[in-house]
């Protein structure tokens, strides 16, 4: 089943996390998730996550601790009715979005897949060449099909001149090294890691993030 399926018609996050579903630390702002799937090289989007959504309590505590502006460590994730998986993610919070890097556990052949959440507050501040950068970035990182990034690039920008409002945005980019019946739960894990970052971003939004150059 392609990935814009697994993001479009899969369940919510179950509530696993210790997280009360009634926070409302997003209630004025939505998140919005467009992506790129290279193994059926299908543009997805956009996705509005759900507002009740639980971000992931065990990665949050750990970002909040983290002394600087970039974390590497496990992620736990699972779906109601699936087994847990096992991830591992490096994260950056930049001055205008945050990324992050999602490698199957155990994997060195490169992530599984790429995230960057652009908070509403920081839309103003994007920088001008953000699609042509974050690709090259996935690029380097072998998570991009050769060929398309043009295809990919005009995707992206086509969806920040469209949502001028007050969302939260979100792209991802899936590689294909995680196995495709395994889709549902890699998912899942890019909605809790979306939903992490959006949250952590909106709690340090008085910090000083790294440059974006």
């Amino acid at each position: 089943m392609p990935r814009s399926d697994t993001l479009a018609k899969g369940p919510r996050l179950a509530s696993v996390n210790g997280v009360s579903p009634g926070n409302s630390w997003c209630a004025n702002s939505c998140i919005r998730l467009y992506g790129w799937d290279s193994p059926s090289r299908t543009w997805h989007g956009p996705n509005e996550l759900d507002r009740s959504g639980l971000p992931n309590r065990r990665l949050l505590r750990a970002l909040r601790a983290t002394p600087g502006n970039s974390w590497f460590g496990p992620i736990t994730c699972c779906a109601s009715g699936e087994e847990t998986a096992r991830f591992f993610a490096l994260v950056h919070n930049l001055s205008d979005c945050a990324v992050a890097s999602i490698y199957c556990d155990e994997s060195k052949a490169g992530p599984a897949e790429i995230v960057v959440v652009i908070p509403a507050d920081r839309r103003a501040h994007l920088r001008e060449d953000f699609a042509f950068e974050f690709l090259t970035f996935a690029r380097f990182l072998g998570a991009l099909s050769a060929g398309t990034e043009l295809e990919v690039h005009n995707a992206i920008d086509a969806a920040l001149a469209e949502e001028r409002g007050s969302s939260a945005l979100a792209f991802s980019l899936s590689s294909g090294l995680w196995p495709g019946d395994l889709g549902l739960i890699l998912s899942h894990c890019v909605e809790q890691v979306a939903l992490t970052l959006c949250r952590w971003l909106g709690e340090s939004a008085g910090s000083h993030p790294v440059s974006a150059a």
